[in-house]
């Protein structure tokens, strides 16, 4: 078996998928392609952590991850997900992935500001 990204960990539901008609079903972490690759994952499915778009890692009733606001961001740090991947990948190498995803965002920022 391959890796595994976060929505597939988690069995959130809310996984990358062909069809877009409905947004609220897909993830932010899932749809940022600055991530994608990093620690062998789906867009932002193994550096979910950094991103920290909302989940609280609280499931209900249907064994869902509820996606709170996005200030929630303290749960990645001690979530199991987290540190599978960097069990997998090892210290040095997540830290090189945070890195190229920080990178990459401050690109970004920089290329849409005015000249």
């Amino acid at each position: 078996m391959g890796k595994l990204n976060c929505w597939e960990f988690m069995s959130c539901g809310k996984a990358p998928s062909g069809d877009k008609s409905d947004n609220d079903d897909v993830c932010p972490i899932a749809t940022e392609t600055l991530a994608n690759g990093l620690n062998g994952g789906v867009n932002g499915g193994r550096i979910c952590w950094v991103i920290a778009e909302g989940c609280d890692g609280q499931k209900n009733n249907e064994n869902k991850i509820k996606l709170l606001n996005f200030q929630k961001k303290s749960f990645c740090f001690q979530c199991e997900f987290r540190y599978k991947v960097m069990s997998e990948e090892g210290l040095l190498d997540s830290c090189r992935a945070v890195g190229t995803y920080l990178t990459n965002l401050r690109l970004l920022k920089n290329d849409k500001q005015p000249a």
